[in-house]
């Protein structure tokens, strides 16, 4: 009887011990707060259920703002997670909490401090950052030109609120204002608001400060105007992609003149950054004559990306002569031995 009351406990606080580990698998592996955004990295050895983050904006121990984020399943791994922060702070210290649950329980919380609004901590300033369809770049110079610095540079690209991309560029000497960029390796989605942060840390200082863009993904692509050549016989015109999001369109050209307008189109090829493409058309049933010829490239919802303008001369082409009919080599040789032949056989016969 006791070593079955014994072995019951037992199963009781395996049981009790089974869920409490299954969440301690879920924890917040980094982070990065300051006042304009919040950045999580979640680690977990297996898929997670009912995930939900709530970040906690605080002034020494006053709560300023909180915000609850529901993430819904996520898989097992690492991801990272931003959240951009709208307050208005004042300069001063602050402390961010971020906690961690899975199915309505705590699984991990995890703090960190940061100075607003004193730059003059930094040994460094950032000029400019921007980022659209091909990458991003930043501006950055020295505060002090007798005292350059060298920092790490972090670009990072979120769709919504996951992060797609990260590339650092480490140990960047930072002596005058120079400019560094990068290029999106991954495709883009048309039409979708991408937000990308950029991280620079000091190894002076040892402090980071991040910077944020925001910017909308859009088909870009570009005719090469030095390479569109027409003639008599028709047209070639190469395009360049633009962007990391995919164009899927055609390219027309119209041929006008005395108010005669006479299109011609044809498909392109899928293009993304810095991919060529060259389209050709073959003109028929041109009437000679002076044309002012306009080429378009257009997407396939019929929105314009880009459009050149040139002149081009059809001249009448000459008649195509009738096909003439050959003769196999060394017909005419066999023909006449034959007739002489003939001949020969002929006088043989009259002599008889």
């Amino acid at each position: 009887m006791r070593l079955r009351v014994f072995l019951t406990l037992i199963f009781f606080f395996i049981t009790m011990a089974v869920p409490a580990a299954a969440t301690g698998q879920a924890h917040i592996t980094d982070m990065f707060a300051n006042g304009d955004v919040c950045e999580v990295t979640i680690g977990s050895s297996d898929d997670l259920h009912n995930v939900t983050l709530r970040y906690d904006l605080m002034l020494s121990s006053r709560l300023i703002d909180s915000k609850m984020v529901e993430l819904g399943d996520v898989s097992a791994g690492n991801i990272s997670r931003i959240i951009l922060w709208d307050t208005d702070l004042e300069k001063n210290i602050y402390v961010f909490e971020v906690s961690l649950f899975v199915d309505g329980e705590l699984a991990h919380s995890r703090q960190m401090e940061f100075v607003h609004g004193n730059q003059a901590l930094l040994d460094f300033k950032v000029a400019g950052f921007n980022s659209d369809n091909k990458g991003a770049a930043v501006v950055i110079s020295p505060n002090n030109i007798y005292r350059p610095s060298i920092v790490d540079l972090t670009f990072e690209i979120f769709k919504e609120n996951e992060l797609l991309y990260s590339e650092t560029l480490k140990d960047v000497p930072v002596i005058q204002a120079m400019e560094k960029d990068i290029k999106w390796p991954i495709l883009l989605d048309n039409g979708r608001k991408y937000v990308t942060l950029l991280k620079v840390r000091s190894h002076g200082s040892d402090l980071t400060s991040a910077y944020i863009s925001i910017f909308k993904a859009e088909q870009d692509v570009k005719i090469i105007t030095d390479d569109a050549e027409l003639d008599e016989y028709g047209a070639s015109v190469t395009l360049m992609g633009m962007s990391q999001v995919p164009f899927y369109g055609k390219v027309g050209v119209i041929l006008i003149n005395n108010g005669t307008n006479i299109y011609f189109e044809e498909e392109s090829d899928v293009l993304t950054l810095n991919k060529e493409d060259t389209v050709g058309f073959l003109w028929e049933h041109i009437p000679p004559g002076d044309y002012t010829a306009e080429i378009r490239v257009f997407n396939n919802e019929g929105n314009i990306l880009d459009s050149y303008e040139t002149a081009v001369r059809i001249r009448e082409l000459p008649p195509v002569p009738p096909e003439q009919k050959k003769q196999l080599p060394g017909l005419g040789v066999i023909g006449n031995i034959a007739a002489f032949l003939a001949v020969f056989f002929r006088l043989r016969i009259n002599r008889r």
